[in-house]
Parts: structure tokens; C-alpha cells; sequence
């Protein structure tokens, strides 16, 4: 019998796609509940309307009260002092809670998977496989490691190598940036621990961990994570290779006027201009769509539906591959 878990996914807010990701989750997953973090305006509209979605259990949690002891989001991003930055204070607090979760929710299981709010699963990979003496916990890697921005890839390094104390796990193909993770509270408490050693300092990891970007510029929790578990605890890491699953993954634009969302409507006999509010298709009605558009034998194994407009301006050398590759991109390489 596979073990019961959670699915936690901090959510900016809701978006056209929201109740497919939500509905393909449970079809593939079945976990015990989806906790979902998201600004107090969204939370009480994102409740009512996942009351009627085909998903298991739905928790709704407001991400600016969502850690105990006062510890309010803005308090906890006042501790960045970044000056003009790609990134913003929220950027890296949806960081803090994916790796925070079990300090927010009561009764979280001990293994959770956080899950990207823009993944869709379509042909997905196993999370659990059954083994012996334990369940596997495995994440995919979805990510080509040949193609992004190599500067801030540096920096993740050597924040891993600086304030972990550890080696950033690497593979041949993919990158740790897989939009997906398994976390396991026992080793979120070391890799705490450690923070407090780095900073020599019994303060909160969650003050230390956002005062770390004003030192190194920015963090990844993702690859900290399996950097630190693949050191101090290497039999609680398994993930599919690149080539699995990463390979057929694609990860695009679409803010519900891009162009799958485009297509989408046109084959469900949706009015382009119907408001966004009002779109909101279903899971089943996703996977028709794509099993139309791809044929049942080439599907894809997920899809990433991007929301920041900074993906319609990257330069193709900053493209990701799994960019590059989707029929759904329009400044993909080659494209009319």
C-alpha cells in the first residue's frame, strides 16, 4: 500500500488553469489533501470555487499570517534589502514556504510534495514506488541543465557550497529545478539547523534564509534541498532522469490569451472573450484537448503554463530547451 501524503502549492493567485492542475493532481496522485498558500484577497474565492472541482480535500491557507510566533510575511521580507533586483520580496517568500510548510499546517504528513501551481500533469511519472525495505519518494527532472541563465546558476552554487557546507548535487542532463519536490520535515529541520550554524545566530531560519539574498543575491530551494539531502542522507533521495520524463515536458506562456489557451477555447466552443473568471476548463476537458492535439502516443509528460510576460522577451540563448521545443511558444526557434 503506497503512503499517504499531502501536496502543498503556494499560489499567487488564481489563474485560468488552476482547477485542471488541481483535478490532475488528484486523478494521478490521489494524495490525502492539497493545502494551498495564496494571498488573503484569493483565499476566500479560491475556497468557494474548488468546493465544486473534482479534487481530493482542498485547504486554503493566507500566506501573510501563514507562519506562527508573529512571524508575518512582511516581517519576514523586511529582512531583504536587494535594491534593484530581478527578483521581488515575494519571489523568494513562496520559496520560504515551500520549504516551511509543516511550520504553517497542522498535521502535515512527514514526506509532502510541493508542486509548481502552473504544472499540469498529462503522461506524468510515478511518485511513489514500492520497494524494499521503504517506499521510494521520486521527483522528476524536467529541466535541461545546457540551456538558462549561467550566472545565477553560479550563484545557487555557491550559496549551496557557502552556507550548506555541501556540494550542489549535479546530473549529466537535468537541472534540480524540477517545478515539483518531495521534502521530508526531518531533513527541512537539519538543513535548518544549519542555517542557524551559518549565521552563527539562534534567530529564525526564515529571517536567516531572507537575509542570505541580500549576501549572495538569490537562493534556490529546490537545489539546496537535494544538495542537502544527497549528502546527509542519500538513500531518501530518488528522482527519474532527465530523459524519462524531462525530455517531453514543455513550458511556455499562456496567461489564458496565449496560445494554447487560445486553442483551448476554440475546441470547447468557449467565446474568446468570455472574462477569465469564467474560464476555468476542466481537467478532463484539458486532457481531450491535448490528447487531439498530440495523438494518445505522443503526449507529453507535463505542461508549464508560464504567467510573467518576461517570457515573451527572453533571447533564444536564455530560452530553456523545454521552451525552445514547444509548439506552444511563439518566439520558439524556427517558428513562423
Amino acid at each position: 500500500m503506497s503512503p499517504e501524503f499531502d501536496f502543498v502549492i503556494p499560489l499567487y493567485r488564481w489563474r485560468w488553469n488552476t482547477q485542471a492542475v488541481l483535478e490532475g493532481i488528484t486523478r494521478h496522485y490521489q494524495p490525502r489533501a492539497i493545502h494551498i498558500v495564496t494571498p488573503a484577497p484569493e483565499a476566500k474565492f479560491l475556497q468557494a470555487q474548488s468546493q465544486d472541482w473534482q479534487t481530493v480535500p482542498c485547504y486554503v491557507h493566507a500566506e501573510e499570517t501563514f507562519f506562527p510566533n508573529g512571524l508575518t510575511k512582511e516581517t519576514i521580507c523586511a529582512e531583504l534589502d536587494l535594491g534593484q533586483s530581478l527578483y521581488t520580496p515575494g519571489w523568494f517568500y513562496q520559496q520560504l514556504l515551500k520549504l516551511g510548510a509543516a511550520e504553517g499546517i497542522e498535521g502535515l504528513s512527514e514526506w509532502y510534495v510541493v508542486w509548481d501551481s502552473d504544472l499540469l500533469p498529462v503522461e506524468t511519472w510515478p511518485l511513489v514506488q514500492l520497494r524494499q525495505p521503504a517506499a521510494a519518494h521520486t521527483f522528476a527532472l524536467l529541466q535541461h541543465k545546457q540551456w538558462g541563465n549561467a550566472q545565477i546558476v553560479d550563484t545557487w552554487s555557491r550559496w549551496i557550497r557557502s552556507v550548506l557546507a555541501v556540494e550542489p548535487l549535479s546530473d549529466s542532463k537535468g537541472t534540480f529545478i524540477p517545478h515539483h519536490m518531495w521534502f521530508r520535515q526531518a531533513h527541512l529541520d537539519s538543513f535548518k539547523r544549519q542555517l542557524n550554524r551559518y549565521f552563527s545566530s539562534d534567530e529564525h531560519w526564515l529571517l536567516l534564509m531572507m537575509r542570505s539574498a541580500n549576501q549572495f543575491g538569490t537562493f534556490s530551494e529546490y537545489w539546496s534541498y537535494v544538495s542537502w539531502v544527497a549528502a546527509k542522507a542519500p538513500e531518501d533521495l530518488a528522482f527519474h532522469p532527465y530523459a524519462t520524463y524531462g525530455a517531453t515536458t514543455e513550458r511556455f506562456f499562456d496567461d489564458g490569451t496565449g496560445l494554447f489557451s487560445v486553442a483551448l477555447r476554440k475546441y470547447l466552443q468557449i467565446a474568446a472573450e468570455s472574462s477569465d473568471s469564467s474560464f476555468s476548463p476542466a481537467y478532463a476537458e484539458v486532457m481531450a484537448f491535448i490528447q487531439a492535439e498530440y495523438g494518445s502516443d505522443r503526449l507529453p509528460s507535463s505542461l508549464s503554463f508560464e504567467s510573467s510576460p518576461r517570457h515573451l522577451k527572453k533571447n533564444p540563448e536564455t530560452m530553456h530547451i523545454e521552451e525552445l521545443n514547444s509548439r506552444w511558444n511563439p518566439r520558439r526557434v524556427g517558428a513562423s
